[in-house]
């Protein structure tokens, strides 16, 4: 028995033995299959898995460049950046998506339910609501939700509101320009943005490390100083919807140059709209009427017309026209005057705006040279300022012309020209016959160090177009309007003002021929006549109330903006008027 149970023990312990030798073998074994695998994975996959971590360990992000800012020529800011929190997601480090969103949505006034599928999608970034107030950026701050974080942008605010909106325009929420300087522009404001890596954990949590590195240093936009002054723009907007508000329009422009050097003082259009809320007000209204619409001007550009035929020689200030009383047959069309007028000089003519007289002073100038005038002149090409959108406007080739645009030319038919080619043409008139380019921008300067880096001190002259002499001859003609023709209604006591008046029938909507009832009423003013310091140009596009005459709707206007902008410049009161008024406009 005793034999039995002793070899009965060494079996039952050879098993002990060899179960434990199986299991430490499968131990090593087990082990041997891990370091193989950690080898293939350390050094056959490293690339592999080494990328994976990096993608999920290393947030490569964009370092914004701060946005140049733009101010007016006595350094009054009109447009800059702040820095805001936008809230963003990472749906895969959210647990409860719907409880996330209802959280959100309480505090940041977004949709749940669209927030909520948001944060189902297989990705690692959506937005929640970008560029928020910094006390609800503490209040989502509060919530300590997971999977939810928060970055900083730049936001752009405009600091005067809607002054000169359809001028400096706007930028969409990720900082590029859609409209006005902030689009022609934006490649000098926007400067370029930098990069950079960072650590993160695995809810995406960004923390600093020593393993941080700046791939590319931002490099800040350019400041963009503009001619505009914030304080005549504002008087511009002011008689505006002055005139607006008398004469309902549908649409209307204001345009203030210093007769120096073409430069904008002021361009206002309506109807106006919020910079920082565009998408608030119709698509049409961001429309910059000055520079972006062409019309037939009318009895406006008559000036250059009979500049041209002075210029020539082919007729004298005292030439004499028979106007026929206010009807006159020239082939096949009749031509009418507001007033039945005879004999008239040429400085009556342009005096008293006769369509006759016009016709006949061009007829004697001829088509060739009347279309050369035209384009001497800049119609019918972009003038070349820095706004976006500027047309050219229309001046037909001249082998379009037929034997009655002479006679149209002339009293401002068969050609559509902007708001600010007009007044930039008047311009010449007070620069001794030269045609200057219009400018915006006054100066591009360095946001840091405040170099400059473009300074428009000295103004671009283009050709000359008339004489000095016939430049002060028709400065003289254009001074009978304003004291005693049809622009009588633009007249001031204390500065001497050269203009012309225009009242010119709108195209119908079909196109076919001109309206009874819609007219585009304009004045063009010139101020001091001495010393020229402003051209000031106001039309509005088919006015419906209280008048629709030039020199009823749009000389009034004029009137007002040079005398509040020539006091607000210092310009001392001319000479007292010298003259007797005539007959009403």
């Amino acid at each position: 028995m005793t034999a039995r149970a002793d070899t009965g023990g060494r079996a039952a312990g050879w098993t002990l033995k060899a179960r434990a030798a199986l299991a430490i073998g499968s131990l090593w074994l087990v082990f041997l299959l891990l370091i193989v695998r950690l080898a293939h994975l350390q050094i056959a996959d490293a690339d592999l898995y080494l990328g994976h971590a990096a993608r999920q360990q290393i947030l490569s992000r964009e370092l914004s460049a701060w946005r140049g800012r733009l101010y007016d020529r006595k350094g009054r800011l009109l447009a800059a950046s702040v820095q805001r929190y936008s809230v963003y997601a990472d749906p895969h480090g959210i647990v409860d998506p719907a409880a996330t969103a209802r959280a959100l949505a309480s505090v940041l006034d977004v949709p749940a339910g669209s927030l909520e599928q948001r944060l189902h999608r297989d990705c690692y970034f959506v937005w929640v609501r970008r560029q928020i107030p910094d006390a609800l950026a503490v209040r989502v701050r509060g919530l300590g939700l997971r999977g939810v974080h928060m970055q900083r942008e730049s936001k752009r605010l405009y600091p005067q509101g809607k002054l000169a909106a359809h001028v400096i325009g706007f930028t969409d929420i990720d900082g590029r320009g859609l409209a006005g300087v902030e689009k022609s522009m934006d490649a000098l404001l926007r400067g370029r943005p930098g990069a950079e890596s960072v650590l993160c954990d695995g809810s995406r949590r960004i923390f600093r490390s020593a393993r941080d590195q700046t791939e590319r240093t931002p490099l800040n936009g350019l400041d963009v100083h503009l001619t505009l002054d914030a304080y005549v723009q504002e008087i511009a907007e002011e008689e505006l919807a002055k005139v607006v508000e008398r004469h309902e329009p549908e649409c209307a422009a204001a345009v203030v140059l210093d007769a120096r050097d073409c430069s904008v003082l002021a361009m206002a259009s309506w109807p106006g709209f919020d910079p920082q809320a565009p998408a608030q007000t119709p698509l049409s209204y961001q429309r910059n009427v000055a520079v972006n619409d062409a019309y037939e001007f009318g009895s406006v550009m008559k000036p250059f017309a009979i500049s041209m035929a002075l210029d020539g020689g082919v007729v004298e200030p005292e030439t004499q026209f028979d106007c026929h009383q206010g009807v006159w047959r020239i082939g096949r069309r009749t031509l009418h005057d507001a007033h039945a007028y005879g004999m008239l000089t040429v400085s009556d003519i342009l005096c008293h705006s006769s369509n006759i007289g016009a016709a006949q002073i061009s007829l004697l100038l001829g088509c060739d040279e009347l279309y050369r005038g035209v384009r001497d002149f800049g119609f019918g090409r972009p003038g070349g300022i820095a706004l976006p959108g500027e047309t050219g406007g229309i001046v037909r080739p001249l082998a379009a012309w037929n034997q009655y645009s002479v006679v149209s030319v002339a009293f401002g038919q068969e050609l559509a020209v902007t708001p600010l080619s007009v007044a930039q043409a008047f311009a010449a008139f007070s620069n001794r016959g030269f045609l200057l380019q219009p400018r915006i921008v006054s100066a591009i300067k360095r946001p840091d160090t405040r170099e400059t880096v473009y300074d428009a001190d000295e103004p671009i002259v283009g050709s000359r177009v008339i004489s000095p002499a016939t430049a002060r001859e028709v400065m003289e003609m254009m001074r009978r309007v304003v004291e005693e023709g049809t622009g009588k209604r633009a007249r001031l006591d204390e500065y001497t003002m050269a203009g012309k008046t225009g009242t010119a029938q709108l195209l119908r909507d079909d196109g076919r021929g001109y309206s009874d009832s819609r007219y585009l009423s304009s004045f063009v003013g010139i101020a001091p006549v001495e010393e020229s310091r402003v051209v000031v140009l106001v039309c509005l596009k088919g006015p419906t109330k209280n008048g629709y005459y030039g020199g009823v709707a749009a000389a009034p206007a004029v009137r007002e903006i040079v005398a509040r902008t020539l006091r607000y410049l210092g310009v001392p009161p001319g000479p007292p008027d010298r003259t007797t008024p005539g007959e009403s406009a």
